[in-house]
């Protein structure tokens, strides 16, 4: 008898479609989203973010609530990150399943290195700034200021605008650009005309820097004249 109520039981799950796509579905819905998935494209991300961006990178996850029960998602899971350009810090995550519509936020805080442009001794203010005075290296972001130089060359042959002390990570508002003429210092005067260029010697009465105006005499003339800085010692007469 028990067999025979087991047979019509089974057949007729077999021969109703509706029945069994309702057994499926009870089936899905009970079904929970682990947690540890979740986490896990989180973290894939976040290594993904800061690769070559930030040094010894380490991320500090806050874990969502154990009773929080979520469920299972039929559909891949969709991650958005509002802060994208932020390496270092606290950053949110926002997580979400489209089928069946849930959403979770996940904070974050990514610790690790930057790259900066240390000086390695003090520099006098408007001093040219050489190899010598400076090195690549790597602080906790936390001891990076904003606006920090991450490229070596860009710090080499500027000028420093006020003394800057030794173990001093660079920052874009220190320097200004190296001068090409020095006050008192003798120039090239260039000037065209038509097609022909005629060079003369002069003096700078300024210093001046790349595309700057610059006031300058002629040595043979003892003309006072403008010119615009074009070269190192190098003026264009416009």
């Amino acid at each position: 008898m028990k067999k025979t109520m087991l047979l019509i039981t089974t057949l007729s799950i077999l021969t109703n479609p509706l029945l069994s796509l309702q057994a499926n579905q009870t089936n899905h819905s009970s079904q929970q989203q682990a947690h540890s998935e979740i986490y896990a494209l989180a973290s894939e991300y976040l290594k993904q973010k800061t690769n070559q961006k930030i040094f010894e990178a380490a991320f500090e996850v806050k874990k969502l609530s154990k009773s929080l029960a979520l469920p299972l998602c039929q559909s891949p899971l969709i991650l958005k990150d509002r802060n994208s350009n932020k390496v270092s810090g606290r950053v949110t995550l926002s997580i979400s399943c489209e089928q069946p519509s849930w959403r979770v936020f996940i904070p974050v805080i990514i610790s690790g290195k930057l790259p900066v442009i240390l000086t390695t001794k003090g520099i006098p203010k408007q001093a040219v700034i050489k190899k010598e005075h400076v090195k690549r290296t790597l602080l906790p972001y936390q001891k990076v200021p904003k606006g920090h130089l991450i490229d070596i060359n860009t710090a080499i042959g500027m000028r420093a605008i006020r003394a800057i002390p030794a173990n001093k990570a660079l920052k874009i508002k220190d320097l200004s650009p190296p001068y090409w003429v020095f006050k008192n210092q003798q120039i090239n005067i260039i000037t065209r005309i038509g097609g022909t260029e005629v060079r003369a010697i002069g003096v700078a009465l300024k210093n001046g820097v790349e595309q700057e105006q610059v006031p300058i005499k002629n040595t043979s003339s003892q003309k006072t004249i403008k010119g615009i800085v074009i070269a190192p010692n190098t003026v264009l007469i416009p």
